[in-house]
């Protein structure tokens, strides 16, 4: 009667153990599973951001079969489960693969995220421009491979920024001694640097950027910045992720 007593107490012992360690630890990683969101950029970048917290992910297994709300070039696609080999690959509720082309962002949160259907134009007055290259010592510039720029009210002040993109990375029509890559807002007429990379020019070297995404990541009703950045020759992307606070732009996690 002791042994079967002694088994009886060792075995509830035992069970108490695994029921105070789920409580511990695995209500918590429920909860963790459950709150974390995850951005996910083109087929470079995997994001999460948990107890205020940006990691980059790795594990795509972990990422499978699971619902992303989908946007391509911006523009909202649907909600669809992701599937990653070589490549993110979407099914809709049915299993059925669903084709799409363009520039993905994906996420997965317990709250919808805005993203900004940006207009991208041709940059017309120079004017900050030159500034910004004259303070880097750039001056005479002979050939410009990017000159963008995209208007709208990014930290919803209602007031309407200005983000400038401007490079002469992989020149085609002329051989310059250096090379750069800039990218700034302009706010009340005052300039806010965001990226500036310049190097000697040795063929075809240097990055160049380009806007990915304008996506509000943490649901403070502001915008955050996706800025990708492309070598040659290169199949993946350097990609940013810029938050403006305390009237300047910081990099939240880059991969």
């Amino acid at each position: 009667m002791r042994t079967k007593k002694a088994y009886i107490i060792l075995i509830a012992i035992i069970l108490i153990f695994f029921v105070v360690m789920f409580l511990v630890f695995g209500v918590d990683n429920i909860r963790n599973e459950r709150y974390a969101t995850t951005v996910i950029i083109d087929n470079d970048v995997v994001w999460t951001l948990n107890k205020k917290k940006w990691t980059n992910s790795f594990s795509y297994s972990k990422l499978n079969w699971k619902d992303y709300n989908v946007y391509v070039d911006n523009k909202e696609l649907g909600n669809y489960y992701l599937w990653h080999d070589d490549k993110w690959y979407l099914f809709d509720k049915k299993k059925n693969a669903k084709n799409y082309d363009g520039r993905m962002v994906a996420y997965r949160a317990n709250y919808e995220m805005s993203i900004y259907d940006y207009e991208l134009e041709s940059i017309s007055d120079f004017s900050y421009v030159n500034e910004v290259l004259s303070k880097n010592g750039i001056t005479d510039v002979e050939e410009y491979t990017a000159k963008n720029k995209i208007s709208f009210d990014y930290d919803n002040d209602g007031v309407v920024e200005d983000f400038y993109l401007v490079s002469n990375v992989f020149p085609m029509d002329s051989n310059p001694d250096k090379l750069f890559a800039t990218v700034f807002m302009v706010k009340d007429e005052e300039i806010y640097p965001i990226y500036t990379e310049i190097q000697k020019n040795t063929g075809f070297n240097g990055c160049k950027p380009y806007f990915n995404t304008f996506i509000d990541v943490d649901n403070d009703k502001k915008y955050e910045l996706v800025l990708s950045c492309a070598k040659y020759s290169v199949s993946h992307t350097n990609n940013m992720l810029y938050k403006f606070k305390d009237n300047k732009f910081k990099i939240l996690i880059s991969n």
